[in-house]
């Protein structure tokens, strides 16, 4: 790919990244303990400001705050895409992966090289078009991947092809519920490493009830705190 790098998918806890300012290098993978929580809106802004001055890595970038773009073209920090953990949970169960099921607090590869998977839930950048988790509506279309309630399979999104892989538990797709009008704000998102495995998902987050005129609240609605990964990409005119 043109002098680009995907480094790693990196567990937000604790990041070490080594960056050398002439050759596009590597990022050092720090799998923490104590995960960190924030709700969608929280993650998907605040991992992009990680490269942002003042962020984690106190370089001199500026972030646009709406749609989280930058003039920096050697070095993308962003939050989880679905594709991106897909990606990660499919090469894990390859022959290039993990031989066995991956347990909570395992690994991609079995030994330390890989990457730490927590069963306890996690964001990935994911969400309907009508989204109602406004840092991510308003994000550029690198940073998320938009889904219709209609599932359409995306490459690499391991959703259509692993139902009940290695003990997944959970297979609900993103749903408003209650009143499932096309002009709703939805306001779920998609949750990874939901049930029992790191391919189960879940999409079921705030419903309204048009009949009492109320909302109804579950594990992935948009404002909930559950843990995310931030990816590093650096490279050459990225």
């Amino acid at each position: 790919m043109k002098g680009k790098k995907l480094v790693s998918i990196i567990g937000i806890l604790a990041i070490t990244v080594i960056l050398n300012p002439i050759k596009s290098e590597a990022a050092l993978q720090s799998n923490g303990g104590t995960n960190t929580t924030r709700n969608i809106n929280g993650w998907i802004t605040q991992i992009r400001q990680m490269q942002a001055t003042g962020g984690t890595l106190g370089l001199t970038d500026t972030i646009n705050e709406t749609n989280l773009t930058s003039d920096n073209k050697n070095l993308d920090i962003h939050m989880q895409k679905n594709t991106e953990y897909g990606g990660m949970a499919i090469l894990s169960a390859s022959s290039y992966g993990n031989p066995d099921k991956i347990v909570d607090k395992g690994t991609t590869t079995g030994n330390a090289t890989g990457v730490v998977m927590r069963l306890n839930k996690e964001w990935v950048a994911a969400g309907m078009s009508n989204t109602a988790a406004t840092s991510m509506a308003n994000a550029a279309n690198r940073y998320k991947n938009k889904y219709e309630m209609s599932y359409e399979e995306k490459a690499g999104d391991a959703i259509a092809t692993i139902g009940g892989w290695h003990g997944s538990t959970s297979t609900t797709w993103l749903s408003s519920g209650g009143d499932r009008v096309s002009t709703q704000i939805v306001h779920s998102c998609l949750l990874r490493a939901y049930g029992g495995s790191i391919f189960s998902y879940n999409g079921y987050g705030q419903s309204y009830d048009t009949f009492n005129g109320t909302f109804n609240w579950y594990d992935a609605t948009k404002d909930k705190a559950w843990s995310s990964r931030a990816v590093v990409v650096v490279g050459s005119g990225i």
